[in-house]
């Protein structure tokens, strides 16, 4: 691909938005971030990768247990009196996907990555939904759990999302006026979907 597109993709849980993502990549032939960006930002600030995965997509204000259980920066084990807020671990996060996304064209999935990028001319943003019922079915199968804990897993996933894009963004998460383009794929089903992005990316082009 010639010019340097980013894809970010904000997606219900359940919606199937990271195999989307990944597939998307994939056929345009571009790099592909999801969780990827937590071991970049590890790798980058010398933070241990279970501080970000703990605060990942979630604003609990500070990660003071983490740092009880022990965890390590730079090989240092760090007590309960240590702070290290939600904040600063999404800063450096941001300093990742902006450094991937000047680095060349990719599709990166979550962590308010729109927003990060919005003043980025080639940033293409993406929300994925999908049927209450298609998105049960995905988590039953995902999590190997019955009907009922689907439902509520969906609840608090969904529920977690909304409160960090919206805690650090001024935008609200998955209204259609927060992204380029919303999606649901229980109307196109997976491969279509992806068809359809790509073909909405390329009309950019």
């Amino acid at each position: 691909m010639g010019k340097s597109i980013i894809v970010t993709i904000g997606r219900q849980f359940g919606s199937g938005g990271r195999t989307i993502g990944k597939k998307l990549a994939e056929q345009l032939g571009i790099a592909y971030y999801d969780k990827e960006l937590i071991s970049l930002a590890s790798k980058e600030s010398g933070i241990c990768g279970e501080f970000f995965e703990k605060a990942d997509e979630k604003t609990s204000g500070s990660l003071l247990k983490a740092l009880a259980m022990g965890f390590t920066i730079n090989n240092a084990i760090f007590q309960s009196s240590d702070y290290l807020s939600n904040e600063s671990l999404f800063g450096i996060q941001s300093d990742v996907i902006r450094k991937v996304a000047a680095e060349g064209p990719c599709v990166l999935v979550g962590r308010c990555a729109d927003y990060i990028l919005r003043e980025n001319p080639d940033c293409i943003s993406v929300f994925i939904s999908a049927s209450r019922q298609d998105r049960i079915h995905r988590a039953m199968e995902y999590n190997h759990i019955g009907e009922k804990e689907a439902e509520e897993y969906i609840r608090k996933a969904d529920k977690s999302r909304a409160s960090y894009y919206n805690y650090y963004t001024d935008k609200v998460w998955g209204a259609a006026e927060s992204y380029d383009l919303c999606i649901n794929t229980s109307l196109y089903g997976i491969e279509k979907t992806i068809d359809f992005i790509r073909a909405f990316v390329e009309a950019r082009l």
